[in-house]
């Protein structure tokens, strides 16, 4: 499987079992700021910006530790972004890590994965 295959196969999972979760979702793939961020749902009275990491074995490494200071930045300036562009800026946010196991078939979910 390619790594885009993987990484929609993944994107789908990943929402499946948050929607399971009770989140609702406002957004996917939102683009802004030349950054990318994978889901954006809310979650109570949070809003979770959502990095999702797909591995179709562990020859790579957890999906948590692709999720690097730099794309951690990233996602940061996606979610001003879109906070400012709905009139959220007050909303209470949170940066969640989805790691998808292909091979298993399995999601784990980070919630609060990294901070502002």
């Amino acid at each position: 499987m390619n790594r885009k295959k993987s990484g929609i196969q993944g994107e789908a999972l990943a929402l499946a079992y948050l929607l399971k979760q009770g989140y609702n979702l406002l957004a996917k793939n939102y683009r802004a700021e030349r950054c990318e961020v994978d889901l954006i749902l809310r979650d109570g009275d949070a809003i979770a910006f959502v990095e999702v990491k797909a591995r179709a074995n562990a020859a790579y490494g957890l999906g948590r530790e692709a999720v690097t200071k730099k794309k951690q930045q990233n996602i940061i300036k996606v979610a001003q972004a879109y906070l400012a562009a709905y009139g959220m800026e007050d909303a209470n946010v949170r940066f969640d890590v989805v790691e998808v196991d292909l091979a298993a078939n399995t999601v784990t979910h980070i919630p609060g994965a990294f901070t502002l």
